[in-house]
């Protein structure tokens, strides 16, 4: 009987060793697949270096229009890689092909070329599609109306590089002053250029600069007859503890939206805002000025 027992002992103890191994085992093959499962998502999102360096020869080297692009927009999804991107994008806007140079213009926003060399970009773009007069597309074409957002975005350089370029006639003239008129271009410092160009021979070239005069003069008769705005003394006193970069930026976004030049929104000019400014207007004049949105949005970073 003891035999017995000790034999079905010992067949037990086995038995278990031998299911504790295979749990083990089937333990380490999970702990391998969570490992394999983990390299593979740690792979997917940070690519081998040599297929990054690839990628960025591509967007920038590759004859295919439509690689160079897709691989471009690739390149903006790879991590701290910044510089590279910079370089990348800047070298599509000399790009002979007209797809490739709209498709870094339109990437402009994620990368940190200089003012300058954006409008530079969006401009030169713009003149290589107006060139042939058959060829002229409205400007908030999708082909178009990027390059015509960086301008916008970047008005006041902008505005400076379209007073240089009139300096003098060019087959581009008629571009320069009808990019003018959708910028808040300065009429008035640019008086002696606008009144050389509405002697031209090109009757449309003269129709944008009697444009350019008319909207600078009804622009002017509507300030007239705009009773003039009280101050706010309260306002005033609130702004002085504030920092002025909320001013700085409350006058950008301001004048982005201000189409009649009076520094300050009213309802229908702030329609096409992300977020309504209604309650920045503090005296409910129906406007929104520099000041009370400067208020406005330093009170929104404080909650």
């Amino acid at each position: 009987m003891w035999k017995l027992f000790h034999a079905s002992s010992i067949v037990l103890v086995l038995a278990f060793c031998a299911q504790s191994s295979k749990a083990q085992s089937e333990d380490s093959e999970s702990e391998d697949r969570e490992a394999e499962s983990s390299a593979a998502t740690e792979m997917g999102a940070n690519l081998p270096e040599q297929i990054v360096d690839r990628l960025f020869e591509m967007s920038v080297d590759d004859p295919s229009t439509a690689i160079r692009t897709n691989a471009l927009r690739a390149c903006a999804n790879i991590p701290n890689e910044g510089t590279r991107l910079n370089d990348a994008v800047d070298r599509s806007l000399n790009a002979s092909d007209l797809k490739v140079r709209l498709n870094a213009i339109q990437m402009l926003e994620l990368v940190e070329l200089k003012p300058q060399r954006k409008v530079d970009a969006a401009i030169e773009y713009l003149e290589l599609r107006f060139q042939n007069p058959d060829r002229r597309i409205p400007f908030n074409h999708p082909t178009i109306s990027p390059a015509v957002e960086v301008l916008k975005r970047h008005s006041e350089v902008a505005n400076a590089t379209l007073s240089d370029k009139l300096r003098e006639s060019s087959p581009s003239t008629l571009l320069h002053l009808q990019l003018a008129g959708l910028l808040k271009f300065n009429v008035a410092e640019n008086a002696d250029r606008l009144h050389q160009h509405s002697k031209s021979d090109n009757q449309e070239v003269r129709g944008e600069v009697v444009a350019l005069w008319s909207k600078h003069l009804a622009n002017a008769a509507a300030k007239r007859s705009q009773p003039e705005k009280q101050p706010q003394p309260e306002l005033t006193e609130k702004l002085n503890g504030i920092n002025p970069k909320f001013l700085k930026y409350a006058e950008t976004i301001i004048r982005r939206y201000d189409k009649d030049e009076s520094r300050s929104l009213h309802e229908q000019e702030w329609q096409s805002m992300l977020m309504n400014p209604a309650s920045a207007d503090l005296n409910h004049d129906g406007h929104v000025t520099i000041e009370e949105y400067a208020l406005h949005i330093y009170n929104r970073s404080k909650k």
